[in-house]
């Protein structure tokens, strides 16, 4: 499930990372929880394998965005749209066990509101050697346990 942020288009990425500190993807190194990197100091090759990473969680931040004043509101600096909020915005999939990380994520990222096929949650990840990529089917209960586990997060958020 290839991405295609254009780093022309965006002033910066928010890169949200569940490894330990120190996890390196694109020649860059992440710390554990969000990360913000400015595009300039970023080229597309990089962009590409950050945001193909099944460990990192990617959000631009576009342009125009980036010249308009933030909202009070906006705690988290994640540009949030009042007319059209996000679902799970108050989920931190990093506190979910790390085998369903990868899955939780790609739920967030896509905005699902009814669960998933197992084929909607599959993804490629890094293989064992340099440039190699490995496509992960997602099983069925791992998917179900994954949205089970989104589901009672988000609804644990809705009181925050």
């Amino acid at each position: 499930m290839a991405k295609t942020l254009k780093l022309s288009l965006i002033s910066a990425v928010i890169v949200s990372c569940m490894q330990p500190t120190g996890y390196r993807r694109a020649g860059l190194s992440f710390n554990h929880g969000k990360n913000e990197i400015p595009a300039d100091g970023l080229d597309q090759e990089q962009l590409d394998a950050i945001e193909n990473d099944p460990r990192l969680s990617v959000q631009a931040i576009p342009l125009d965005a980036s010249t308009a004043p933030q909202s009070q509101l906006d705690a988290n600096n994640l540009g949030a749209d009042l007319d059209n909020p996000l679902l799970y915005a108050n989920v931190d999939y990093t506190q979910a066990p790390i085998e369903l990380q990868p899955v939780i994520a790609l739920m967030i990222d896509a905005q699902f509101a009814e669960q998933p096929s197992c084929a909607q949650v599959s993804y490629e990840a890094p293989g064992e050697t340099e440039g190699e990529v490995i496509k992960v089917k997602v099983p069925a209960l791992t998917r179900d346990l994954a949205w089970q586990w989104l589901q009672e997060a988000a609804k644990a958020g809705e009181g925050e």
